[in-house]
């Protein structure tokens, strides 16, 4: 086991080296001053829709706990332990309910993930180490196959575009992990691992556990990673099984150690902790708390190399479609398919557009103004929230 791991990190520095010669990785400086700051949507968005999603028995959302994938025209929400699907204009389809303690069911929905073909769900269960596989069709889920990971269990899955790997990111709560992040086949086997190196011994009588201690994310055909101790965003592609650097967040020395996350004692001030990061095609959103704590959420253009602040406290005007304030909340905003996603509940919308804030809102297209306010007038304070989707600019030219 020693050689083996040896020979991996190795190997993993050697990739790390080819790909900083062949490759551009993107850094960025964590504790650098902005240039300025966002306010409006308009600065950083080319268009903004409010989706309806269908309110009816079966299609119910009691709230949004984990993600949200777009795939193919459809859009998968997570609602507590059930997986809906809508199509693009908020019409619902199906939906998986199969909670229970059965071969094809789940006692906790921890994440899932959707194939780039729209053809696969898959499904985390944590607490009974189970990757559950579901066919997608016309009308619905079918369950395939079920396969058993080993200690320890994983917490968020990610399928690879494009293959039937799919990647697994496991928390470092224990400290003695042997890996974080893994690739496994739809048979379970392993296919590729990156060697734990930022193993702890655990002093403390009891650890923490935080949801958001091994961030993952999609964009293009790539699944990007970041586990809780390293700088470093790592991307793992359809061309190979390697992992690769990606973007550098340079935090100068300041974020969490695996020594201070198993002393007994406070870490400190001067610490910084990544907790979230969105990417689309032009941008990159994150967000991270200091000592204190203060909260603090930035906006990186790839394209120029310039840095936004976002203030997550004074929301960002809709000067787009003239709705309610848009508030990206990195803990329950969502980002797929190059767009971001949030939601209005129903009684919000409704109150705002009646208010005399929406009455006096001038915008260079007065038509998203009278479609928004029919939409709000025919809905009722009972129904579905509204799904708000925000498409960032991709060129110059947006």
């Amino acid at each position: 086991m020693i050689i083996l791991i040896i020979i991996l990190c190795s190997c993993d520095r050697k990739s790390t080296n080819e790909n900083n010669s062949t490759n551009s990785i993107l850094k960025i400086d964590l504790l650098s001053e902005p240039g300025s700051s966002v306010k409006k949507l308009s600065e950083f968005a080319a268009n903004v829709e409010y989706i309806p999603l269908q309110t009816m028995e079966s299609s119910l959302i009691g709230g949004i706990r984990g993600k949200i994938v777009t795939k193919d025209k459809r859009i998968y929400i997570q609602s507590r332990e059930e997986i809906l699907c809508f199509d693009m204009d908020g019409k619902f389809l199906f939906k998986l309910q199969n909670r229970g303690r059965g071969p094809e069911e789940y006692t906790s929905l921890n994440d899932f993930d959707v194939s780039s073909d729209n053809k696969i769900l898959t499904i985390l269960s944590s607490i009974m180490h189970k990757l559950l596989v579901y066919g997608i069709s016309e009308k619905g889920f079918t369950f395939q196959r079920s396969v058993s990971l080993k200690d320890p269990a994983p917490w968020r899955v990610s399928i690879i575009p494009e293959t039937d790997k799919a990647f697994l990111a496991i928390a470092p709560w224990t400290g003695t992990e042997p890996t974080l992040s893994l690739l496994v086949n739809t048979l379970g086997d392993t296919i590729h691992l990156k060697p734990n190196c930022y193993k702890y011994k655990m002093i403390r009588k009891t650890n923490f556990w935080a949801l958001n201690e091994m961030l993952v994310y999609s964009i293009g055909n790539m699944v990007c990673f970041k586990e809780e101790f390293s700088d470093t965003v790592f991307c793992a592609d359809s061309k190979g099984i390697s992992f690769k650097p990606r973007i550098i967040f340079d935090s100068h020395g300041t974020n969490l150690t695996p020594e201070m996350r198993g002393s007994p004692e406070p870490p400190g001030n001067n610490l910084n902790f990544i907790a979230n990061i969105f990417e689309t095609s032009r941008y990159v959103f994150y967000y991270y708390i200091s000592s204190g704590p203060t909260r603090n959420s930035f906006l990186f253009d790839k394209t120029t190399n310039t840095k936004y602040k976002m203030d997550i406290e004074s929301e960002l005007k809709d000067d787009l479609s003239g709705g309610p304030d848009f508030n990206i909340d990195f803990l329950n905003s969502y980002c797929s398919g190059d767009k971001l996603f949030s939601f209005v509940e129903t009684i919000t919308l409704k109150k705002y557009v009646a208010g005399e804030d929406f009455k006096n809102t001038q915008l260079s297209d007065p038509k998203k103004k009278e479609e928004l306010k029919k939409l709000a007038e025919s809905l009722n304070e009972t129904d579905n929230p509204v799904l708000v989707v925000v498409t960032p600019k991709n060129n110059d030219a947006d």
